[in-house]
């Protein structure tokens, strides 16, 4: 198996591309701005000195922002949507394993989102336009999309294993297909969509 070296100059232009390809492939229809923050939103989670917040979940996420003041309940909400994003778009297998559900994730991001909104146009005059807004009504478009851009890394060498784990877990056409294009054939199984 050969791997190359993507020629982007940066982070930031690596997973603008790839976001781009991603929102095209599956006809998410969502403004420049908002894709703009969904790179913004990936190459943060790239990075390794990036500081978290002590809350482990995103109730404890939401307990905080409830009982803050405006400003600052917009900054926890983001955190809160964009956890929730990033969990279900580039971990989603590993959120099957988990207490709760990934619809609990998206629920809680899309809603954490839709705060976010109301508080920026309560204190902040709207500064951000419609991106918020957008988040949470296109969640699960934006959540398509990172994993779309997960997705396209799927040529490590433990990823056909990962994939065909996550078809078990929970099978899907779209997981179907992925593993029929690297060879696999899905036939005599219990789970065969």
């Amino acid at each position: 198996m050969t791997y190359h070296v993507d020629p982007a100059d940066n982070l930031f232009d690596y997973f603008h591309g790839h976001v781009e390809d991603a929102r095209s492939a599956l006809g998410v229809s969502l403004r420049d701005d908002t894709v703009l923050y969904l790179v913004t939103l990936l190459t943060e989670r790239a990075r390794t000195d990036r500081p978290s917040p002590p809350e482990h979940t995103l109730a404890e996420l939401h307990a905080r922002a409830a009982s803050e003041p405006i400003t600052a309940q917009a900054r926890t909400y983001r955190e809160l949507g964009d956890r929730a994003l990033w969990l279900l778009g580039w971990f989603r297998e590993s959120l099957t394993r988990r207490t709760v559900s990934p619809s609990y994730y998206a629920q809680m991001g899309a809603a954490a989102y839709h705060h976010v909104d109301m508080a920026f146009k309560a204190a902040f005059a709207d500064a951000f336009g419609p991106v918020f807004r957008e988040l949470a009504d296109s969640f699960e478009g934006a959540v398509g999309i990172v994993g779309r851009v997960r997705a396209s890394h799927d040529d490590a060498p433990d990823a056909l294993g990962r994939l065909y784990a996550a078809w078990l877990d929970e099978p899907s056409e779209a997981l179907a297909a992925r593993l029929r294009a690297r060879g696999l054939v899905l036939v005599g199984s219990s789970h065969e969509v």
